[in-house]
């Protein structure tokens, strides 16, 4: 199976990073980086289903990073494609705009 992310969701990644090592500590950054690597291990398996999103059923996400991220995602027959990652703290508004727009 492919595992793609889109150009949205490594911008979206890079932002929450900064965010990051601005405000919190490397430990959080560590859980982050080891929850990406069990999100994409659950997918690959395929252990886990996830919930799916309220404006999509075909786009699903998972929390990581104690909750306080979403990673959206779309299966595809042999495809993954993380399409955003989304801090949870920011205003709920713009991720529903988006998830209209981009879905």
């Amino acid at each position: 199976m492919i595992f793609t992310i889109t150009d949205t969701a490594r911008i979206s990644l890079a932002e929450i990073v900064l965010f990051l090592k601005n405000n919190w500590t490397e430990r959080e950054l560590n859980v982050l980086r080891k929850d990406i690597a069990k999100f994409k291990k659950s997918i690959l398996v395929g252990v886990i289903q996830h919930p799916s999103s309220e404006f999509s059923s075909n786009i699903r996400y998972m929390l990581i990073a104690k909750r306080q991220i979403k990673v959206f995602y779309e299966m595809k027959q042999d495809e993954v494609v993380v399409k955003l990652f989304w801090h949870c703290k920011q205003n709920p508004d713009r991720l529903k705009n988006f998830l209209k727009e981009n879905l």
